[in-house]
């Protein structure tokens, strides 16, 4: 494939002020500006770890490739700029809830049957059945309502609702306010991906991608999706959607506002089995699979430059940390791939794990210190220090966590295998 794609894409972040239904983005929240360093694509680098200030991050490292030097940028990504940084719409001023409606079980006891893992009533239990051991961390709501696995959490800039997608057919909008559901969207299909970048909101579904805008209300259909859509990601002004056929999805962003988004391309090379995660790093695009390989994509020539091929099932999830591409499977095993003298990504070290792991998230934690959380099969989260991937605490569930999405000035949102909604705040207060 010799197309070669632009350096710089169009700006995600559309800022034209044109009214959305005032329940779901109230005229003053879309007037709102202002920097985020929590960040859904927080930029965390090792450099980074002693930065305490109110701006995104952005690595100014270079991407792995070559003999060039082999930095690996987290999500947000070279070209963070040209997407708008999120606004921090959940502040002191507002809370999830100061009548603690958003959680109507007592967030200071655990039901001790549930620790013990015998537990009679399951959701009808009037105490709590997720908790966490990281000192400075608590949880700060508890949505319910899905009745199925999370399939992803977004909160978009310019709006100050929560959005969930769930495989029960769902789509949930809930007020940051309140704590409340103030939307329950039937889509008739299972919900396979959800996620935002700046005002839009991006939801994948079998054979298509909706994409929404919560500034000016405009509502896209993409086409060209074969294939149920499991993972999407936005990067150098391109959104890529990978599909249950192995398939990757390329549309460009323009300047267009009637046509803001143009489809570019299908990926050569694909995947043989179901595209499960993505992740953006330097003018790199890595996406795992079922098919147990990692593809290493070249954001200028979308071409794939590797495949790496050291798990033994399901990758399911991927992060990018200062020089390094950390990778998660099936299999047990979190892997750290660097770069090699000739260029490729070699495993540099494997912690092997007693069960599957299911999701990877980063961020920085009050300190700035880079921190990892690692979720596993039985509902447990680790939560370790980078680079010593050193414990520092734990946070539970009854079901696994399969999504895990940073949220602003702390926040943390996590979303099990049952359907429950978990917002946390690291900073250890209530916002």
């Amino acid at each position: 494939m010799s197309y070669k794609a632009p350096r710089k894409g169009r700006n995600f972040g559309v800022e034209r002020q044109q009214g959305f239904v005032a329940d779901i983005t109230p005229y003053e929240n879309r007037m709102k500006k202002g920097p985020n360093k929590w960040s859904r694509n927080l930029v965390w680098t090792a450099s980074d770890a002693n930065k305490k200030n109110d701006t995104t991050y952005v690595s100014t490292k270079p991407q792995v490739s070559g003999a060039r030097s082999s930095s690996v940028s987290n999500q947000q990504r070279k070209d963070a700029s040209a997407y708008g940084q999120r606004s921090s719409y959940v502040s002191a001023s507002r809370g999830w809830g100061s009548s603690d409606r958003g959680s109507p079980k007592s967030k200071d006891c655990v039901c001790k049957f549930w620790k013990a893992g015998n537990c009679k009533k399951g959701d009808q239990c009037s105490f709590l059945h997720s908790w966490t051991c990281l000192p400075g961390m608590v949880m700060v709501a508890s949505l319910e309502g899905h009745k199925k696995d999370l399939k992803g959490i977004a909160l978009p800039q310019g709006s100050d609702k929560l959005f969930s997608a769930s495989s029960d057919g769902t789509l949930r909008i809930w007020d940051c306010h309140t704590g409340q559901c103030v939307h329950t969207i039937n889509l008739q299909a299972e919900a396979g991906s959800l996620m935002s970048e700046g005002p839009w909101v991006f939801l994948g579904l079998p054979d298509a991608v909706k994409a929404f805008n919560v500034q000016t209300n405009k509502e896209l259909h993409l086409n060209g999706v074969v294939g149920e859509v499991r993972a999407m990601i936005a990067g150098n002004g391109m959104l890529f959607v990978g599909t249950s056929s192995g398939s990757i999805y390329v549309w460009k962003a323009t300047d267009t506002e009637s046509d803001p988004f143009t489809y570019l391309t299908s990926l050569e090379g694909h995947h043989s089995g179901e595209v499960t995660c993505f992740i953006v790093g330097g003018q790199r695009l890595y996406s795992g699979s079922v098919d147990k390989t990692i593809k290493v994509w070249d954001l200028d020539t979308l071409e794939c430059t590797m495949t790496l091929r050291q798990h033994n099932d399901v990758v399911t999830s991927l992060l990018c940390w200062d020089q390094y591409l950390i990778s998660s499977s099936l299999d047990g095993t979190i892997k750290v791939w660097g770069c090699s003298e000739n260029g490729s990504l070699k495993v540099t070290n494997t912690r092997r794990q007693e069960q599957s792991v299911y999701t990877l998230c980063g961020m920085s934690d009050a300190e700035g210190k880079p921190i990892m959380f690692c979720s596993y099969q039985n509902g447990t989260v680790s939560i370790c220090d980078l680079p010593s991937f050193e414990e520092r605490g734990k946070m539970f569930s009854t079901n696994t966590v399969g999504t895990i999405t940073i949220g602003p000035e702390g926040l943390l949102f996590t979303g099990d295998k049952s359907g429950k909604l978990c917002v946390w705040n690291l900073a250890g207060t209530r916002v």
